[in-house]
């Protein structure tokens, strides 16, 4: 059985975001297909998890990090034995640790790099970085992008466009069939409020949430925040101190809560105002169960994922005045709101079933190993 690696800074479960599911989907999906999966990353210690999904983890002990980027010398010392025990080596772009050592080692296993996002947060460093990213695509197989939008906002992918393809994140439906009844706290939760729109996702500074709880104050409708980050804390305080009785935050939630506060929900709305929002699993989930969407233009794959006035709408970033009138009127509008519920799951079906994204995974894994 062929062995694939996949290599990132973070994975379940000692992180729970949209990245992290798109790397499962992958995995199981392979695994499914006949492949022998192992996910790498780092963490608090070194240690390994077997999933039901068919995915083997294994977590090599964090010695630092600087500007999101962890490193694990444990990590580092080991690389070229993860090297030599794989068959193929799917890498998750950016992590500069590991695109640092593919650049020390002379890799001679097939490899493919997932590149979700361009690098946004350090904009000096990242012109520092830019010669030891292209080199190492130079190294790198075949590269993959969620959508060819990013080939207008990344210019420098240009000079690799030979090797690249594009392949949309897509869903496991698996993941959302046979789960146990929701909590009865979030039942009685629900039931409490009327119409509202959620939020999914890790708290972090793209997601645009200081813009949503602007939002909120011209929304009559609640907003639920299910998530867990960095900005945790000072959302509750924004919360608690301006008075937005209409905003809750439930921090993170197992699927069976997720899958019933969705299916409970008016829309699905993701206000993020970086292009570090590659593509956005949780508009992925809302178009799934036939879920209106609000996003923002980010020059991304999130407008692959909610076209304008067919899924839902999409507005400029960073404008509370702009989403709010979105939300408001998909949250009052019953004729507007079905229209888009309907298209959303054709959408779907149309563009990001395991069939039409994740076998294209396949073929490439395939090919290599021929």
């Amino acid at each position: 059985m062929a062995k694939i690696t996949h290599i990132f800074k973070t994975y379940f479960p000692e992180t729970n975001g949209g990245l992290e599911e798109a790397i499962r989907q992958y995995g199981s999906h392979a695994a499914k297909n006949g492949f022998d999966v192992e996910v790498v990353s780092v963490g608090p210690k070194t240690y390994t998890v077997n999933a039901p999904d068919g995915i083997k983890t294994k977590f090599y002990k964090k010695t630092f990090d600087v500007f999101s980027n962890p490193f694990s010398f444990v990590f580092a010392r080991s690389f070229k034995k993860i090297v030599e025990d794989t068959d193929i080596l799917h890498f998750h772009f950016p992590w500069p640790t590991a695109e640092l050592l593919v650049l020390f080692y002379n890799i001679k296993k097939p490899a493919l790099v997932t590149f979700h996002c361009d690098i946004h947060k350090i904009k000096p460093l990242k012109r520092l970085y830019l010669p030891f990213v292209k080199q190492y695509l130079k190294k790198i197989d075949k590269i993959c992008i969620s959508s060819k939008v990013l080939l207008k906002t990344t210019p420098y992918l240009a000079q690799f466009r030979d090797k690249i393809e594009e392949v949309s994140y897509f869903i496991n439906e698996k993941r959302f069939s046979n789960l146990p009844d929701p909590d009865p706290e979030i039942i009685e939760f629900t039931q409490k409020i009327k119409n509202y729109a959620l939020f999914v996702g890790v708290l972090r500074w793209y997601k645009g949430l200081d813009i949503l709880l602007d939002a909120a104050k011209k929304i009559e409708d609640d907003i639920v925040i299910v998530g867990k980050g960095d900005l945790y804390d000072r959302l509750y305080s924004r919360i608690k101190n301006e008075n937005l009785k209409n905003v809750h935050l439930l921090g993170f939630q197992n699927d069976n809560n997720l899958k019933f506060l969705i299916e409970k929900s008016g829309l699905i709305v993701l206000p993020s105002i970086a292009p570090a929002e590659a593509f956005g699993q949780i508009l992925l989930e809302g178009l799934y169960f036939s879920k209106p969407l609000v996003s923002t233009e980010l020059g991304t794959g999130t407008s692959l994922v909610n076209r304008h006035n067919y899924t839902g709408f999409v507005v400029k970033p960073g404008s509370g005045v702009s989403l709010a009138g979105a939300m408001n009127k998909l949250l009052t509008d019953d004729v507007c709101s079905k229209k888009f519920s309907k298209n959303a799951y054709h959408h779907y079906l149309d563009n990001f079933t395991a069939t039409a994204q994740g076998d294209k995974y396949i073929r490439i894994y395939r090919s290599f190993l021929q």
